[in-house]
């Protein structure tokens, strides 16, 4: 009975072939106008849409420019202030956005772009900004092809709770917090079943960089710890992906009952 809600809900969710090349259109345009006389950087899609695990009905994405590494390592705090020169003569209207990089937003036919500058890094030690390290986390969840589709259901089970978003007015499950917890139990369901059993600390090591609990416990920086969900980052060692996660809605998410799923 299960099994036939969750493939209902997950044809509500999923976005068509038709949206899906209709968005790949928009965003290729985008992309492209952004492209046009960059000089040692690159505009690439990113977030959910670069991992295919965006819900029905997204009007927004996420876009990095990738700066090169060996000649904007120094500059990163400039970043934010090279784009803009950039932006403003392609998007009069762009609009400036403070985050721990500063980032841009953009309003093209009713769709939302949101455009974040990068360091383009091989690996997460060579970050400057945690902006830095997401296409990395793209690359992690794109692995697993085969999870999409459970992926999506976490995500929609998250917003049905109104426990997504990582933001500090949320403070709750952001999409990479989804990914990484749908991938590590394998599905949805067990991911959901096994949450009814967390205690108030749980610990998830995805790819085992530590010998056991009480290793991520001693090694890791006190200040990473507080949270009830320890998340290990599968491509950042030393960071805990659910670091901004609440009691509140970690709490809402363990005891929420599946029928709230199509709410």
């Amino acid at each position: 009975m299960m099994e036939k809600v969750l493939k209902e809900v997950l044809a509500e969710i999923t976005p068509s072939q038709q949206e899906k090349e209709a968005l790949k259109t928009k965003i290729d345009v985008f992309i492209n106008i952004i492209n046009k006389n960059l000089k040692d950087a690159k505009a690439i899609l990113g977030g959910s849409g670069e991992k295919d695990t965006w819900l029905k009905g997204a009007h927004d994405a996420d876009i990095f420019v990738k700066f090169n590494f060996a000649k904007y390592q120094d500059k990163s705090g400039q970043l934010s202030d090279i784009l803009e020169k950039h932006l403003r003569k392609i998007f009069p209207t762009l609009s400036r956005l403070h985050g721990s990089r500063d980032y841009f937003q953009a309003q093209e036919q009713g769709f939302i772009f949101e455009v974040v500058p990068i360091l383009d890094i091989k690996k997460a030690q060579q970050a400057k900004n945690i902006t830095d390290v997401s296409p990395l986390h793209s690359a992690w969840v794109n692995k697993f092809p085969k999870l999409k589709d459970e992926i999506r259901l976490t995500k929609s089970f998250c917003k049905a709770q109104s426990v997504y978003g990582a933001e500090s007015y949320i403070q709750g499950f952001s999409g990479y917090i989804c990914e990484i917890l749908t991938i590590y139990y394998k599905s949805f369901s067990k991911l959901v079943n096994a949450a009814l059993q967390w205690d108030d600390k749980v610990i998830i090591d995805v790819e085992k960089y530590y010998k056991n609990k009480d290793a991520v416990l001693f090694e890791m920086n006190k200040a990473k710890l507080h949270s009830p969900l320890i998340l290990i980052d599968p491509v950042q060692k030393d960071r805990n992906a659910a670091a901004a996660l609440s009691m509140e809605k970690f709490d809402l998410f363990r005891k929420a009952k599946w029928k709230i799923l199509r709410a």
